[in-house]
């Protein structure tokens, strides 16, 4: 008997407190929704225990995260309804793929417009560590600019890849002018890629690959095929920045790195550290061929372009 009762009132005990647990919850999740204001809160008023909420709160899983971006349309009632989908597919609960959604949702409507940089305007009004800044800046800027991630068309993408390839163009292709925000595209940088299509052309570019990659077409070291297929990379990655004129045009940045760029590259027996090597010769063979010619000027645009696309490749090729 004693054992029983006992037993009931560990019991009690643990229901009373987790019950307390959810009551105290109650009160505080309107403040972590607005962080000032729990910050001042007299229920929480000890800092550490204040971030440690905060960071978990605004906590995002990879697999639930991925499948938002994916879906191709911004924080709509229709996505909302999806969640169902998402945490069957995902086996993350409902109620945290709603809090998560939710959250990015917030987050998006509190910094969207703002000068300046999206995560450091996160970091000033939530408080979150830099890499959740940095994943939600990342999950807003897909989302503003409607970048196509669907899992269907590029089902390889990893979330942690996909942030890493975002974070390279917001990064690289902003507005460089003091204040912008770098959700934005550089119109002027896309221009001026743009005008290269003009003044390089396919078989000049080819020109320049066969004169400058020549000592490597007998090196043992490398493929046969290495040079062959250089100049078709070369050809087609080009291609694609010609291309990125409006907006439109951006959303398939990374399905068509992905399709028109590894994949050929990966069937014709090339590696990643080809890819690599093919990467450096690009930029190598293009900078001396153009060196005291009139189009020397045109050397900072194409590096601009290489180095961003090229930190994508690698990341998307080593997924």
């Amino acid at each position: 008997s004693s054992g029983i009762n006992a037993e009931y009132g560990d019991r009690t005990i643990v229901t009373l407190d987790t019950e307390d647990q959810y009551q105290t919850f109650s009160l505080l999740e309107p403040m972590l929704r607005k962080p000032p204001a729990l910050a001042s809160s007299p229920v929480v008023n000890m800092p550490f225990i204040t971030d440690t909420l905060l960071q978990q709160y605004y906590s995002l899983d990879a697999e639930v995260a991925r499948e938002l971006v994916g879906r191709g349309q911004k924080m709509t009632a229709k996505l909302r309804k999806d969640l169902d989908t998402i945490s069957d597919k995902t086996g993350i609960p409902l109620k945290s793929c709603l809090r998560q959604y939710d959250n990015i949702k917030r987050i998006y409507k509190e910094v969207d417009e703002k000068d300046g940089k999206v995560s450091q305007n996160i970091q000033r009004y939530y408080g979150l560590s830099p890499s959740l800044c940095q994943q939600y800046a990342a999950i807003i800027y897909i989302l503003d600019n409607r970048i196509d991630v669907a899992p269907r068309k590029i089902p390889n993408l990893t979330y942690p890849a996909l942030v890493k390839c975002v974070v390279v163009l917001m990064s690289e292709w902003c507005p460089m002018s003091e204040g912008a925000s770098d959700m934005d595209i550089d119109r002027a940088f896309l221009k001026e890629l743009h005008s290269l299509k003009d003044r390089v052309s396919d078989s000049m570019l080819v020109g320049m690959i066969n004169h400058g990659s020549e000592p490597l077409k007998n090196n043992p070291e490398y493929p046969k095929n290495f040079v062959s297929e250089l100049r078709k990379f070369a050809v087609k990655l080009m291609s694609i920045g010609y291309s990125l004129v409006h907006t439109k045009d951006y959303t398939d940045i990374f399905i068509d790195l992905d399709e028109i760029i590894l994949c050929p590259w990966a069937s014709a027996g090339l590696s990643f550290s080809h890819l690599e090597l093919g990467l450096s010769t690009l930029l190598s063979c293009y900078v001396t061929a153009v060196h005291n010619t009139g189009l020397h000027s045109t050397v900072p645009v194409f590096e601009k372009y290489l180095r961003c696309v090229s930190s994508c490749l690698l990341v998307l090729a080593h997924r």
